[in-house]
């Protein structure tokens, strides 16, 4: 019985356009995510769903330490896919303007960097600096993906 579900479920995926793609994995994962740091904000004709809170990775291996007192609660990062990085090929690393300062964790990139291969919606945002905590805890982003309702 699980086998003929799976099947039609992917009949589903395959026979939709991209656009009714992203909305189904959006509306997905917001009845699948849940607890404190998961919500769903309500916006005029747009829905932002939270994919994630966690620490910026191989933080201490570039240049955020240098630029530390630059950044900023609530500051955007630039997402930029890196499908050719040799140890990753989910890689999703950040920037603060053009420097970058780390990756998006390995445990957490693997649904958002295919979302960004499909062109999605996907920011980031600096949610907690702690100049005092270790490097691998030192910066935490929280990663959105906003949809337009029609």
């Amino acid at each position: 019985m699980s086998e003929m579900v799976c099947y039609f479920a992917l009949v589903k995926v395959f026979s939709m356009n991209r656009s009714q793609f992203i909305k189904s994995i959006a509306l997905g994962l917001a009845g699948i995510i849940s607890g404190p740091t998961h919500q769903l904000i309500a916006m005029p004709n747009k829905a932002n769903y939270v994919l994630g809170e966690m620490p910026v990775a191989g933080y201490k291996y570039y240049k955020g330490e240098s630029i530390e007192h630059l950044m900023q609660t609530g500051d955007a990062l630039l997402l930029v896919r890196e499908p050719d990085n040799k140890f990753d090929a989910s890689a999703i690393a950040l920037h603060y303007g053009e420097i970058k300062i780390g990756y998006l964790p390995r445990v957490e990139n693997s649904t958002i960097s295919r979302l960004l291969d499909q062109n999605a919606p996907v920011t980031a945002t600096i949610t907690d600096l702690d100049p005092d905590a270790e490097p691998w805890e030192r910066v935490w982003v929280e990663v959105r993906m906003g949809i337009k309702i029609k």
